[in-house]
């Protein structure tokens, strides 16, 4: 029952009713991965269509080179690797666990199976798709017409809690589109401004107003 009750949390499976939710428990694999773990790798076959239970997952692209590009950043309830369900193709990106991660994996297979025999559930699939590629659209405006500065303003921003944006430099660094070094030149003069303040393992914002203008520069 247990696995039900996770399963109606998942707002992309809430609309289906208790017997289906029984059915589709049945054949869901619970996963757990540790904080730096890959989960997918950009380029292998899907195994199926994940749902995180608990933790954070990011999502991202790697350069030949080695950089490495942040697409989306993964939290309860939210499913990924929806692409390769439909097209058949491999992962168009990678998964790595940001922290203890919990997952329900489902097939494929069973996917399909649900969606044929619930089409309200691929009115949820398409929505959640559209959502991942307005994002995936808001990163292409970011990268091509936003400098660093704005990009990590408008990152810091979107981390930021009651003022506190728990992430790494290097981590702020990959979401915006730079490397590291560039992105602490530009957080040290953030904060000579007054509009953040640089602790260890995490950013402080002290100014959301500031902020919020720096990303129309």
């Amino acid at each position: 029952m247990s696995t039900v009750n996770d399963l109606r949390d998942i707002p992309l499976l809430a609309s289906l009713d208790l017997p289906t939710l029984a059915d589709t428990a049945r054949r869901v694999r619970h996963c757990s991965f540790r904080p730096g773990q890959h989960i997918l790798i950009e380029g292998e076959q899907a195994p199926g269509l994940f749902f995180v239970l608990s933790g954070k997952v990011r999502l991202s692209r790697t350069a030949a080179d080695g950089r490495e590009q942040v697409l989306a950043m993964i939290g309860p309830g939210e499913p990924f690797d929806t692409v390769p369900l439909f097209d058949g193709g491999p992962n168009p990106s990678s998964a790595r666990a940001m922290s203890p991660v919990a997952c329900l994996l489902l097939s494929r297979e069973d996917l399909l199976a649900l969606i044929s025999r619930h089409p309200g559930l691929a009115l949820s699939m398409l929505g959640s798709m559209a959502g991942q590629l307005r994002e995936l659209v808001g990163l292409v405006e970011d990268l091509a017409f936003r400098t660093v500065r704005a990009r990590l303003a408008r990152q810091l921003l979107a981390e930021a809690a009651e003022g506190t944006a728990d992430i790494t430099q290097q981590e702020l660094a990959e979401r915006a589109g730079t490397v590291r070094e560039i992105a602490g030149r530009v957080l040290r003069r953030l904060a000579e401004d007054g509009l953040v303040r640089l602790e260890r393992g995490r950013v402080i914002v002290l100014n959301p107003t500031g902020l919020a203008h720096v990303i129309e520069e």
